[in-house]
């Protein structure tokens, strides 16, 4: 399989690896915006139904095997081994490869609940996904420019007054391609939020498939959208492995 890693960087470029998060305040950053770079990004179709959730920024990748394996996503499904139900609006898609990269077209939940299909745990996806998190430490960097002040604290912000600190500057968040050194960078303006945004969930890597699926990782205007990558061509030689 092709390598493939992140980047993420303040004014300071750091290596994204498989690193310890420390703490950080939770993130209320603006989010991603379009995407650019020399690797190809396309559009991910998708109609969401009326009353049905969706599938960006909280889905889950299920995998059944075959040739090639079959990819679906699925928002508020439940879990049956713990009798726990699917929420309202649950709704599974399947992901289709096609002749540009791929879209999601609507499936029933039953296609997640048959023996063949397997969810895929987030921690043990290819892709270093800690290091899309909201939280500061290997994986990230601030860009130096930050103040503190104090806010009251608590749930409701009722409580006693608290040291918070702000970050302002930008975040940025690459995927490249080892091998054909083709990149994609997505920006994050931070303008006196408590941290960044986690998209970890919303960068899903099908191997299998050659693609990777940005899912409402970037904003356009305030509202998620979706992304489709394929991978660049398989370059002679033997597979390589992933970091």
């Amino acid at each position: 399989m092709p390598r493939l890693r992140l980047h993420s960087n303040g004014t300071a470029a750091m290596l994204l690896a498989l690193g310890q998060a420390m703490a950080c305040s939770l993130a209320q950053a603006a989010g991603f915006g379009a995407p650019s770079g020399s690797w190809p990004v396309h559009p991910l179709p998708l109609q969401v139904p009326q009353g049905a959730l969706s599938p960006l920024m909280s889905s889950s990748l299920y995998r059944a095997d075959g040739e090639p394996p079959a990819y679906y996503l699925s928002a508020g499904a439940g879990v049956p081994r713990l009798q726990i139900p699917d929420l309202p609006g649950a709704t599974a898609w399947a992901v289709v490869p096609d002749g540009v990269c791929a879209h999601l077209a609507q499936a029933p939940m039953d296609v997640l609940k048959t023996g063949a299909m397997e969810p895929v745990v987030v921690q043990r996806n290819p892709l270093p996904m800690d290091c899309a998190a909201a939280f500061e430490g290997a994986c990230t960097s601030c860009d130096g420019q930050r103040r503190k002040a104090q806010v009251r604290g608590g749930f409701y912000g009722s409580e006693g007054l608290i040291d918070t600190t702000f970050y302002t500057g930008t975040r940025t968040l690459q995927i490249e391609h080892l091998p054909s050194g083709q990149a994609v960078r997505m920006r994050e303006p931070l303008v006196n939020d408590l941290g960044y945004s986690a998209p970890q969930t919303a960068i899903r890597y099908l191997p299998e498939l050659r693609l990777v699926l940005l899912l409402g990782v970037t904003q356009n205007r305030g509202i998620p959208v979706a992304h489709c990558m394929a991978l660049p061509p398989q370059p002679p030689g033997p597979p390589s492995s992933i970091r």
